[in-house]
């Protein structure tokens, strides 16, 4: 597979530094000192939904999301629906990071889809990253809960047949 050209920052002529009024050298404010333009990219709204997980009364369960590798993902609002309540802790994976110290309560941090409950900042995820939601029923009974991270993916604009790590993908006849 082939990767793609990186392009060098106008801001900083590729150096990554630039001098600033007051004769100091700083980093590029640009490219944050990379060097290289950043990239452009497609922002396409797009839901990821956890597989529906049903727990008896007290249970503990795991559902789990892959992120496509097509793409990354700027997550931004998570809803949820439940017949009960439930704490919940989610890891990322590719960080290895719990997103909590300790498990929160549902009306602590998901939202309906009347009203989402945002992220404070949107929180990019890896394509090809797994998240895992461990959720523990505390209604005493049965409870159906399903998850929804919404946000966008991120397609290059260079090239949106490619991941955002500048994999290609072959095309398949038809496609």
């Amino acid at each position: 597979m082939a990767q793609a050209a990186q392009k060098v920052c106008k801001g900083c002529a590729g150096r990554g530094l630039v001098t600033n009024p007051a004769r100091q050298v700083q980093a590029c404010p640009v490219c944050n000192g990379s060097g290289q333009a950043p990239q452009k990219v497609y922002r396409v709204f797009f839901d990821y939904v956890f597989p529906q997980l049903v727990l008896a009364g007290n249970a503990v369960g795991n559902t789990v999301l892959q992120i496509q590798f097509d793409s990354d993902f700027e997550w931004i609002w998570i809803v949820g629906s439940s017949t009960g309540t439930y704490t919940i802790q989610i890891n990322d994976s590719s960080t290895g990071r719990n997103l909590s110290n300790s498990p929160v309560n549902n009306v602590n941090f998901v939202g309906t889809a009347q009203l989402p409950f945002p992220l404070v900042e949107p929180y990019l995820l890896a394509r090809s990253t797994t998240i895992t939601a461990a959720i523990t029923d505390t209604s005493g009974a049965g409870n159906t809960i399903q998850l929804v991270f919404r946000g966008y993916k991120l397609f290059p604009q260079d090239a949106p047949e490619q991941g955002a790590a500048g994999q290609v993908f072959q095309r398949q006849s038809g496609d």
